[in-house]
């Protein structure tokens, strides 16, 4: 039986300076899966393809075993997104966004949405264009959440969040998952959300994706080794993804089964 939510085959898109796969994805209800790479990788083109904002110039987006183009409404219903979406909407305090976006699904927890804006200590009178970048991600988030979704894609979602709202963040998603119903695709810089909440980890380069692997392989091939000295011979070498001196006695070096040299910023 065919579990996948989302599928993605041969999707592009191309920019002047920039071009986006050809890129082949799959979720699979239950799953969540990290999105590592540079700022300029594509993380954020991809989202933005897969919610319908750009549009594809090749492949194809399934959504819940339907074309995004065949029914769209009501594929984006069961999605909840962090990725910079309400800036339009700047002049509107957060009760009036709430009120705005809360129309669109019927799912909308007015509940829900109490629980976690006090839970996150959000000002609803506020006007959202004058709340902080740590604020405008833990309201995005709020509205991502509220609707109860099937997927969330999130959108580096713990960035400029202070740490207490960071680790409240982190329980939220992992209570998202405990039915085994939920799916989610985070894009994140942060390792602990990475190791905490996903199941898969796709890294993205130059708008192609590299590598796709379990959570568990990284722990089982990757290996973290402090030393004194690293031979030239061995500086160069495709396992060793990163060196980096901690001080004069001691040389910090990653070293990755998998490597080509091409990861070594992760």
């Amino acid at each position: 039986m065919n579990t996948s939510v989302l599928e993605v085959k041969g999707l592009e898109k191309k920019f002047k300076h920039f071009k986006l796969g050809p890129l082949n994805f799959t979720l699979e209800k239950g799953m969540a899966v990290a999105l590592l790479g540079d700022n300029g990788s594509g993380k954020s083109t991809f989202f933005r393809l897969l919610m319908n904002i750009l549009q594809t110039e090749a492949g194809t987006i399934s959504m819940f075993g339907e074309n995004i183009n065949e029914n769209e409404t009501e594929s984006k219903r069961r999605i909840g997104y962090i990725g910079d979406l309400f800036e339009p909407f700047s002049s509107l305090k957060v009760k009036e966004l709430a009120k705005l976006i809360s129309r669109w699904y019927p799912n909308w927890d007015h509940d829900r949405y109490t629980h976690f804006i006090n839970r996150y200590n959000i000002n609803e009178n506020e006007k959202f264009g004058k709340c902080s970048k740590g604020t405008k991600k833990k309201v995005e988030f709020v509205f991502s959440i509220c609707h109860n979704p099937d997927i969330l894609l999130l959108d580096e979602p713990s960035a400029n969040l202070d740490i207490m709202s960071q680790r409240k963040l982190k329980e939220d998603l992992i209570h998202f998952m405990e039915d085994g119903e939920k799916s989610i695709v985070l894009a994140t810089h942060n390792m602990d959300d990475v190791r905490q909440i996903c199941d898969y980890i796709t890294i993205l380069e130059k708008g192609n994706i590299l590598h796709s692997f379990e959570k568990d392989e990284i722990h089982e091939k990757w290996a973290r080794l402090w030393i004194t000295e690293l031979p030239n011979e061995l500086k160069n070498h495709p396992s060793i993804v990163s060196v980096n001196t901690i001080n004069s006695t001691s040389i910090e070096v990653v070293t990755n089964q998998f490597s080509n040299g091409s990861v070594k910023r992760f």
